[in-house]
């Protein structure tokens, strides 16, 4: 009887898969642009068998976290998946959303987020961007609503995979040129994309971008920290940045309220209150899955947050001809820098820094 059952699941699992490809549509203008498809993919046994989720999500609940989210942005957008092949043999699609119409001589906005995060985290600022020109917005791969594609163990392959996968994306799309923002992670992105293809920038974006200076050689403690901590931490540096939020399992929407309380009360002026919980249930269930993204993210990491290989020291081969700006929040936690120390870098293109009061 058990192996007559486990005959009909496979045969179940075959024709689910079937309807799954049916159900795939693409653009009858590009090819690249799928509808239809849900990610990130499951495993059968997870798909098959909910109860053996100790995190409890799924790809349907990704989605509507961020569509419940983006119920509050006024702007109309459509999103699709942009399928740009592969990444280390395994088929890669990128969650976008395309919001506004365009407008004649303006060049698009494409949006990166940071590590954790998903394009929904830019719901505050869709209206107003939206207002002058198109804007895209995208979870990179191994994030949010995209593929898990797995990533090279290699920290420069992993930079040049995701590169190359920006780059590949903007082709699909038919982008002849774009303005690239990326915040913290994405910020790293988008100067290394500016770095490699500085021909397909009109202005590049770094806001409180992450890995731009070396970790400090010595570093003083505002104040004595215990042995046992420092032992901690020597253990927990070699673990995934999130890996506590998975391991948390259904208290990890409640773990990000008590982990980053003053960004879900950053939301509040959108949400309005008592809808903050909308916050922590979209990053929840962005990390919930299987983390290859964050897993690449920790691979060109030294010690707790600081870049194996940083910025600045690269951003003397920028082509001069690129326009950049660098933006911090008053608040921020990542180092900043001034106008000088990229000109003490040897950086030769027009870099201005801007600090922005909450």
């Amino acid at each position: 009887h058990f192996y007559k059952r486990l005959k009909n699941l496979h045969s179940i699992l075959i024709n689910r898969t079937l309807f799954k490809l049916k159900m795939v549509t693409v653009s009858p203008t590009n090819a690249a642009i799928e509808f239809g498809v849900l990610e990130p993919r499951e495993s059968w046994l997870r798909s098959w068998i909910p109860f053996l989720r100790w995190t409890p999500t799924s790809p349907q609940k990704v989605k509507e976290a961020e569509e419940n989210l983006l119920k509050y942005v006024k702007t109309e957008s459509e999103g699709f998946y942009v399928n740009i092949g592969t990444v280390n043999g395994e088929e890669c699609r990128i969650w976008t959303r395309k919001f506004g119409f365009k407008e004649p001589g303006r060049v698009p906005l494409v949006m990166i987020h940071g590590m954790g995060a998903g394009l929904a985290m830019f719901a505050m600022n869709f209206d107003s961007l939206a207002k002058e020109r198109m804007v895209y917005a995208i979870d990179l791969p191994g994030f949010g609503r995209s593929s898990r594609v797995n990533f090279s163990s290699d920290p420069a392959e992993i930079e040049d995979q995701y590169t190359t996968c920006i780059e590949q994306w903007r082709k699909s799309v038919g982008l002849k040129k774009m303005n690239l923002l990326g915040h913290s992670f994405g910020g790293h992105l988008t100067a290394l994309y500016a770095l490699k293809y500085p021909q397909n920038i009109n202005l590049a974006i770094l806001a409180d971008p992450w890995g731009m200076t070396e970790r400090p050689s010595e570093v003083v403690p505002r104040r004595n920290i215990p042995v046992w901590v420092k032992a901690l931490a020597s253990v927990l540096q070699h673990f995934n940045p999130l890996w506590g939020l998975r391991a948390s399992g259904p208290a990890g929407p409640w773990l990000v309220t008590r982990w980053r309380p003053d960004l879900i009360r950053k939301y509040e002026d959108l949400l309005g209150t008592g809808n903050s919980s909308l916050i922590s249930e979209y990053l929840f269930h962005c990390n919930g899955h299987n983390p290859t993204g964050e897993s690449a993210f920790h691979r060109l990491m030294t010690g707790f947050g600081w870049a194996n290989n940083p910025m600045l020291p690269r951003m003397k081969y920028l082509d001069k001809n690129v326009e950049m700006k660098v933006l911090y929040g008053s608040n921020s936690w990542m180092t900043h820098l001034k106008e000088n120390d990229f000109t003490e870098a040897g950086v030769e293109a027009a870099i201005g820094v801007e600090y922005i009061e909450d």
